[in-house]
């Protein structure tokens, strides 16, 4: 084993890069089903503002300082209430 690799800070840093490449791959996931969801209830276009709406919450959120993975799901939940508001809002100016 070399010294890079019995390095502790070495080792967190790469720790901390796994998590965020998984954190990452799971919000691309949770993204993609709200998004195939969207489509298949409403529109194309649709979709296309609840996934603005989802990464809009992103950028709102609060993240964690103890590298804790954030919950999607809350997101997802998030972006579905702006999809909802938007979408009644719509159907009483029709």
């Amino acid at each position: 084993m070399s010294d890079e690799e019995k390095n502790p800070i070495i080792a967190t840093r790469r720790a901390s890069a796994a998590l965020a490449a998984d954190s990452l791959r799971t919000a691309e996931r949770e993204l993609a089903a709200f998004y195939t969801a969207v489509v298949q209830r409403y529109s194309l276009e649709e979709a296309r503002r609840a996934a603005y709406d989802w990464i809009k919450q992103i950028e709102t959120m609060s993240w964690s300082s103890d590298g804790a993975v954030p919950n999607w799901r809350n997101v997802s939940i998030a972006a579905a209430n702006c999809l909802s508001s938007r979408v009644i809002a719509s159907s009483q100016n029709s």
